[in-house]
């Protein structure tokens, strides 16, 4: 198990700048490869993943998607659950005609589809298949591998053992 320490660490350093400091650097390079996937545009990526990510949400939740950890196997279409454009620009705090666009850019795309009776969007397997999501998945890895080291580097962060998880939060 991994301790952040959000205050002083060990030897007393306040390390919170540092440790925001680079949390926002792993969450900028997040956006980077969130554009990357749709030719640079920075909203429609992060409108994709959006989707992606409200899609799959209760795959996580029911502890289900460990089935999908591994390899090229992605969730079926079926077992995804569409999202509303409406609750996407909720989520992201973006007004609902500006995701609407982008939705609309991103079915012409086909990167996205329609399904149901109510409309809701997915993002098909196929069209996750066809954003090379080996590439993507192995350098956000990358991103979140250096936000640790330096968590650790600056001494934010420390192994721990379980037994001393009601202490503070856990990340692990």
């Amino acid at each position: 198990m991994i301790k952040f320490e959000p205050a002083r660490t060990r030897t007393g350093r306040d390390v919170r700048r540092a440790a925001v400091r680079h949390g926002w650097s792993h969450v900028l390079r997040g956006i980077s490869l969130a554009a990357s996937l749709t030719d640079g545009d920075m909203v429609h990526g992060i409108i994709l993943i959006s989707i992606i990510h409200a899609n799959t949400a209760s795959l996580r939740l029911s502890n289900g998607d460990q089935a999908y950890d591994v390899g090229a196997n992605l969730p079926d279409d079926s077992l995804r659950t569409p999202v509303s454009v409406y609750a996407i620009a909720k989520q992201l705090g973006l007004p609902y005609e500006t995701v609407r666009r982008h939705v609309a850019r991103l079915i012409d795309e086909g990167r996205c589809i329609r399904v149901g009776g109510r409309g809701g969007i997915i993002v098909p397997a196929s069209a996750i298949s066809d954003m090379r999501p080996d590439a993507f998945i192995g350098q956000s890895l990358e991103s979140l591998r250096g936000l640790v080291s330096e968590l650790d580097r600056i001494g934010a962060v420390q192994n721990q053992l379980f037994h001393d998880s009601e202490k503070s939060l856990m990340i692990g």
